[in-house]
């Protein structure tokens, strides 16, 4: 048997599979990102609460458990990474092959089975990592400083409604959005609820509006398009070094690149179009692969490579057939 965790800010994901890949036992909890979660310990309870929840489901123990794969927002510093695993070790010592790793490595088999590729991850946040041909790993983790995924497009839609506002910028659809998201009459209202001294809103609240970015840019919102574009530009940008340090040549190799997250598998987003586009720029020959599988799938197939087994089509067939409803994973 074998385990496989997707730890991010909306939500904690754990997977217990045999080894032809069919699913026996699944969790979910809440965010495990010990830097986005109001306290380290409770982005470790979410953890361990998925892990328990799918243990008790696969009517496993956990000493039956062959190979278990962390990947965990937040493992950024050596710190972070000696922290999960004294954590593990304590409250589940059971568990005697684990590897530990940051979350933007979970969905790089999910299109790729042999594991070398680049991921981007678009959530409420943005994760990247890359493995390459000789096998070394590379995570973007706080190199990539910029407010991206969900949260980023809500607050650059923030600030492009505070600068219609002050008569400082065009104006956009985004305001109208913003204030029906948020229920409020002014965009003064909106700023004041992200920026007041008590009962601030978090940051991942921005996120909340993310879904009406997208929408403006695909009705023409220039203002909107101008933000998908800037992302896309990044994410694309960083995305090229991910590939390089992971021994990658980003200008002869075909880097297969694989996409994941609510941002970039939304139907028809705008941003997989612009990023696609801004890919191509900084890496002629990488293909491209929207991912159908949420990455604490990525996580489990994982797990099951370093036990020593290959992942064939059948194992993905019966991973991807044995997933949970969508609300328990993908959402």
């Amino acid at each position: 048997m074998h385990l496989g965790i997707d730890a991010g800010n909306s939500k904690t994901a754990a997977l217990v599979c045999r080894s032809d890949g069919r699913i026996a036992g699944a969790g979910r909890s809440g965010c495990g990102d010990i830097y986005g979660a109001a306290r380290t310990p409770d982005a470790i309870n979410a953890v361990l609460e998925a892990v328990r929840q799918a243990v008790t489901e696969s009517s496993v123990r956990l000493d039956m458990i062959t190979t278990s794969a962390f990947r965990l927002a937040g493992v950024d510093w050596p710190e972070d990474l000696a922290l999960w695993k004294q954590v593990l070790a304590r409250e589940l010592p059971e568990l005697t092959h684990v590897s530990i790793l940051n979350d933007g490595f979970a969905p790089i088999r999910c299109g790729e089975p042999s594991g070398i590729a680049v991921a981007i991850v678009v959530g409420t946040g943005y994760a990247m990592a890359g493995r390459g041909p000789t096998g070394a790993e590379w995570a973007l983790s706080w190199w990539g400083n910029d407010l991206l995924g969900a949260a980023g497009l809500g607050h650059d839609a923030l600030r492009a409604a505070c600068r219609q506002d002050l008569g400082l910028g065009p104006p956009t659809t985004l305001t109208r959005a913003l204030l029906t998201i948020y229920q409020q009459d002014t965009i003064e209202d909106v700023l004041h609820m992200f920026t007041c001294r008590e009962g601030r809103r978090r940051w991942q609240d921005k996120g909340n509006v993310a879904r009406e970015v997208l929408a403006a840019a695909r009705n023409g919102d220039p203002v909107a398009s101008g933000i998908i574009d800037r992302h896309a530009n990044r994410l694309a940008e960083y995305a090229r070094l991910t590939a390089a340090k992971a021994g990658f040549d980003p200008t002869g190799d075909m880097v297969p690149v694989i996409l994941a997250g609510s941002v970039l598998t939304a139907d028809h987003s705008p941003m997989v179009t612009a990023l696609s586009r801004e890919l191509v720029q900084y890496m002629p020959l990488c293909r491209t692969l929207i991912s159908d599988m949420p990455p604490v799938a990525g996580a489990t197939l994982d797990a099951i490579a370093e036990a020593g087994r290959p992942i064939t089509r059948n194992t993905l067939t019966a991973l991807n057939d044995s997933l949970p409803t969508e609300e328990l994973l993908r959402t």
